[in-house]
Protein backbone atom coordinates (compact mmCIF):
# COMPACT_ATOMS: atom_id res chain seq x y z
CA UNK A 1 0.00 0.00 0.00
CA UNK A 2 1.35 3.32 -0.73
CA UNK A 3 -0.28 7.05 -0.04
CA UNK A 4 1.60 9.37 -2.90
CA UNK A 5 1.42 12.75 -2.46
CA UNK A 6 1.82 15.04 -5.87
CA UNK A 7 2.85 18.60 -5.22
CA UNK A 8 4.12 21.55 -6.98
CA UNK A 9 4.15 25.34 -5.72
CA UNK A 10 3.83 26.38 -9.58
CA UNK A 11 0.75 26.51 -11.24
CA UNK A 12 0.17 24.57 -14.88
CA UNK A 13 3.07 22.41 -14.25
CA UNK A 14 1.12 19.44 -14.76
CA UNK A 15 0.37 18.26 -11.05
CA UNK A 16 -3.02 17.26 -11.54
CA UNK A 17 -2.10 15.22 -15.21
CA UNK A 18 0.47 13.21 -13.40
CA UNK A 19 -2.03 12.34 -10.21
CA UNK A 20 -4.51 11.22 -12.65
CA UNK A 21 -2.09 9.76 -14.29
CA UNK A 22 -0.52 7.78 -11.68
CA UNK A 23 -3.69 6.74 -10.21
CA UNK A 24 -5.34 5.34 -13.23
CA UNK A 25 -1.96 3.39 -13.67
CA UNK A 26 -2.30 1.95 -10.57
CA UNK A 27 -5.32 0.79 -11.20
CA UNK A 28 -4.33 -1.17 -14.02
CA UNK A 29 -1.00 -2.47 -12.56
CA UNK A 30 -1.64 -3.48 -9.16
CA UNK A 31 -5.52 -5.05 -9.91
CA UNK A 32 -6.39 -3.49 -6.47
CA UNK A 33 -9.03 -0.26 -5.75
CA UNK A 34 -7.00 2.94 -5.86
CA UNK A 35 -8.30 6.21 -4.56
CA UNK A 36 -7.64 9.62 -6.41
CA UNK A 37 -7.96 12.05 -3.35
CA UNK A 38 -8.62 16.26 -4.05
CA UNK A 39 -6.99 18.67 -1.79
CA UNK A 40 -7.38 21.46 -3.92
CA UNK A 41 -9.74 23.51 -2.80
CA UNK A 42 -9.59 26.61 -6.01
CA UNK A 43 -11.80 24.45 -6.62
CA UNK A 44 -9.95 21.75 -8.19
CA UNK A 45 -10.49 19.87 -11.75
CA UNK A 46 -12.38 16.48 -10.59
CA UNK A 47 -15.68 17.84 -10.54
CA UNK A 48 -15.82 19.04 -13.64
CA UNK A 49 -13.44 15.80 -15.34
CA UNK A 50 -15.17 13.08 -13.59
CA UNK A 51 -18.99 14.95 -13.12
CA UNK A 52 -19.03 14.33 -9.91
CA UNK A 53 -21.95 15.39 -7.82
CA UNK A 54 -21.37 19.01 -5.56
CA UNK A 55 -22.95 16.92 -2.67
CA UNK A 56 -19.87 14.30 -2.75
CA UNK A 57 -17.11 15.80 -1.65
CA UNK A 58 -13.89 15.63 1.13
CA UNK A 59 -15.65 17.70 3.42
CA UNK A 60 -18.29 15.28 3.93
CA UNK A 61 -15.99 12.34 3.91
CA UNK A 62 -14.00 14.05 6.96
CA UNK A 63 -16.97 15.00 8.81
CA UNK A 64 -18.42 11.57 8.45
CA UNK A 65 -15.49 9.28 8.11
CA UNK A 66 -17.18 6.37 8.89
CA UNK A 67 -19.02 6.54 5.72
CA UNK A 68 -16.47 8.41 3.49
CA UNK A 69 -17.14 5.45 0.37
CA UNK A 70 -20.58 7.14 -0.15
CA UNK A 71 -18.78 10.32 -0.97
CA UNK A 72 -16.23 8.17 -3.90
CA UNK A 73 -17.38 8.36 -7.71
CA UNK A 74 -16.01 5.00 -9.39
CA UNK A 75 -14.14 6.21 -12.35
CA UNK A 76 -13.51 2.73 -13.79
CA UNK A 77 -12.81 -0.41 -12.59
CA UNK A 78 -10.34 -0.39 -9.51
CA UNK A 79 -10.23 3.19 -9.38
CA UNK A 80 -12.52 6.08 -7.83
CA UNK A 81 -12.31 9.31 -7.03
CA UNK A 82 -12.30 11.84 -3.83
CA UNK A 83 -13.67 15.41 -4.97
CA UNK A 84 -11.96 18.11 -3.10
CA UNK A 85 -13.33 21.02 -0.94
CA UNK A 86 -15.88 23.04 -1.98
CA UNK A 87 -14.91 25.91 0.27
CA UNK A 88 -11.43 26.77 0.87
CA UNK A 89 -12.44 27.82 4.43
CA UNK A 90 -13.47 24.75 5.77
CA UNK A 91 -10.35 23.18 4.09
CA UNK A 92 -7.93 25.63 6.30
CA UNK A 93 -10.19 24.78 8.94
CA UNK A 94 -9.44 20.69 8.84
CA UNK A 95 -6.73 19.81 11.37
CA UNK A 96 -4.04 16.99 10.53
CA UNK A 97 -5.94 14.21 13.01
CA UNK A 98 -8.72 14.91 10.95
CA UNK A 99 -7.33 13.44 7.65
CA UNK A 100 -5.06 11.40 9.42
CA UNK A 101 -8.32 9.41 10.48
CA UNK A 102 -9.64 9.67 7.18
CA UNK A 103 -6.78 8.10 5.58
CA UNK A 104 -6.62 5.03 7.89
CA UNK A 105 -10.01 4.01 7.25
CA UNK A 106 -9.50 4.73 3.41
CA UNK A 107 -5.78 2.50 3.74
CA UNK A 108 -7.68 -0.72 5.15
CA UNK A 109 -9.90 -0.64 1.87
CA UNK A 110 -7.68 0.76 -0.88
CA UNK A 111 -4.42 -0.21 -2.32
CA UNK A 112 -3.27 3.04 -3.36
CA UNK A 113 -4.14 6.41 -2.55
CA UNK A 114 -3.04 9.13 -4.66
CA UNK A 115 -3.27 12.55 -3.64
CA UNK A 116 -3.50 15.73 -5.76
CA UNK A 117 -3.01 18.71 -3.95
CA UNK A 118 -3.11 22.56 -4.56
CA UNK A 119 -0.38 25.20 -5.14
CA UNK A 120 -0.76 26.73 -2.08
CA UNK A 121 1.35 25.63 0.68
CA UNK A 122 -0.91 25.99 4.16
CA UNK A 123 -1.67 23.35 7.16
CA UNK A 124 -3.48 20.81 4.63
CA UNK A 125 -0.19 20.55 2.93
CA UNK A 126 2.29 19.85 5.03
CA UNK A 127 0.11 17.48 6.98
CA UNK A 128 -0.33 15.57 3.40
CA UNK A 129 3.26 15.32 2.85
CA UNK A 130 4.10 14.53 6.69
CA UNK A 131 1.39 11.30 5.97
CA UNK A 132 2.85 10.38 2.45
CA UNK A 133 5.14 7.34 1.61
CA UNK A 134 6.09 9.09 -1.67
CA UNK A 135 6.37 12.54 -2.36
CA UNK A 136 6.36 13.57 -6.31
CA UNK A 137 7.55 17.10 -6.35
CA UNK A 138 6.44 18.18 -10.38
CA UNK A 139 7.68 21.25 -11.88
CA UNK A 140 7.86 22.30 -15.72
CA UNK A 141 11.46 22.88 -17.84
CA UNK A 142 11.64 26.25 -16.96
CA UNK A 143 14.33 28.05 -14.88
CA UNK A 144 11.33 29.91 -12.66
CA UNK A 145 9.65 27.07 -11.97
CA UNK A 146 12.64 24.90 -11.07
CA UNK A 147 13.81 27.71 -8.36
CA UNK A 148 9.98 28.17 -7.25
CA UNK A 149 10.39 23.96 -6.24
CA UNK A 150 13.69 23.92 -4.97
CA UNK A 151 12.61 26.53 -2.75
CA UNK A 152 9.46 24.34 -1.60
CA UNK A 153 11.71 21.06 -1.54
CA UNK A 154 14.24 22.79 0.71
CA UNK A 155 11.12 24.36 3.06
CA UNK A 156 9.86 20.73 3.47
CA UNK A 157 13.49 18.81 4.28
CA UNK A 158 14.68 21.13 6.13
CA UNK A 159 11.92 22.99 8.13
CA UNK A 160 9.80 20.48 8.33
CA UNK A 161 13.01 17.41 8.72
CA UNK A 162 10.83 15.28 6.27
CA UNK A 163 12.86 12.35 4.76
CA UNK A 164 14.66 13.49 1.52
CA UNK A 165 14.44 10.03 0.42
CA UNK A 166 10.54 10.39 0.25
CA UNK A 167 10.30 13.30 -2.45
CA UNK A 168 11.73 12.82 -6.08
CA UNK A 169 11.36 15.58 -8.61
CA UNK A 170 9.66 14.82 -11.74
CA UNK A 171 10.19 17.52 -14.81
CA UNK A 172 7.32 17.72 -17.26
CA UNK A 173 6.61 19.42 -20.93
CA UNK A 174 10.51 18.40 -21.60
CA UNK A 175 11.03 19.68 -25.45
CA UNK A 176 14.08 18.45 -27.00
CA UNK A 177 14.47 22.02 -29.07
CA UNK A 178 14.56 23.41 -24.91
CA UNK A 179 17.71 25.79 -24.41
CA UNK A 180 17.45 24.14 -20.57
CA UNK A 181 18.85 20.84 -21.22
CA UNK A 182 18.54 17.74 -19.05
CA UNK A 183 22.32 17.88 -17.49
CA UNK A 184 21.65 21.72 -16.10
CA UNK A 185 19.07 20.07 -13.65
CA UNK A 186 22.11 18.15 -11.67
CA UNK A 187 24.44 21.25 -11.67
CA UNK A 188 21.52 23.80 -10.38
CA UNK A 189 20.13 21.26 -7.67
CA UNK A 190 20.85 18.27 -5.39
CA UNK A 191 16.67 17.17 -5.21
CA UNK A 192 17.07 13.89 -7.43
CA UNK A 193 15.20 14.07 -10.61
CA UNK A 194 13.24 10.67 -11.16
CA UNK A 195 11.97 11.32 -14.13
CA UNK A 196 11.28 13.68 -17.26
CA UNK A 197 7.86 13.76 -19.26
CA UNK A 198 7.72 15.02 -22.96
CA UNK A 199 5.68 17.39 -23.94
CA UNK A 200 2.92 15.77 -25.60
CA UNK A 201 0.52 17.82 -27.56
CA UNK A 202 -2.05 14.28 -27.73
CA UNK A 203 -2.71 14.20 -24.14
CA UNK A 204 -5.88 16.40 -22.22
CA UNK A 205 -7.51 15.04 -18.96
CA UNK A 206 -10.61 14.80 -20.43
CA UNK A 207 -9.60 11.56 -21.65
CA UNK A 208 -9.81 9.99 -18.63
CA UNK A 209 -13.64 10.15 -19.60
CA UNK A 210 -14.21 9.99 -23.32
CA UNK A 211 -11.53 7.63 -24.26
CA UNK A 212 -9.23 5.46 -21.88
CA UNK A 213 -7.85 3.44 -24.73
CA UNK A 214 -6.13 6.90 -26.23
CA UNK A 215 -5.04 7.88 -22.70
CA UNK A 216 -2.87 4.96 -22.53
CA UNK A 217 -1.27 5.85 -25.92
CA UNK A 218 0.03 9.13 -24.82
CA UNK A 219 3.81 9.72 -23.78
CA UNK A 220 2.17 11.50 -20.72
CA UNK A 221 0.73 7.54 -19.29
CA UNK A 222 3.63 6.09 -20.69
CA UNK A 223 6.36 8.38 -19.13
CA UNK A 224 4.62 8.25 -15.53
CA UNK A 225 4.24 4.93 -15.71
CA UNK A 226 7.72 4.23 -16.06
CA UNK A 227 8.45 6.85 -13.26
CA UNK A 228 5.89 4.74 -10.71
CA UNK A 229 7.74 1.16 -11.48
CA UNK A 230 11.04 2.25 -11.29
CA UNK A 231 11.50 0.81 -7.85
CA UNK A 232 9.28 3.50 -6.06
CA UNK A 233 5.99 1.59 -5.66
CA UNK A 234 5.95 -2.27 -4.50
Amino acid sequence: MAIIAVISNKGGVGKTSFALNAGYYLSKRSGGETLLMELDSSPGDFGPIFDIDSKKSLEMAVRFPENFSSYLKKVDNNLFALKGFANPFLAQNTGPESIKNLLSLIESQYGNIVIDTQTVFNRLLLDTCLIASRIFLVTDNCLESLSRVINLYEMLTLTYEIDKSRINLVVNKKRLTDYFKIWDYSKLTEVPVEGFIPYDKKFNKTLFMSNKNKLVKTKMYRQVGRIIENGFIQ
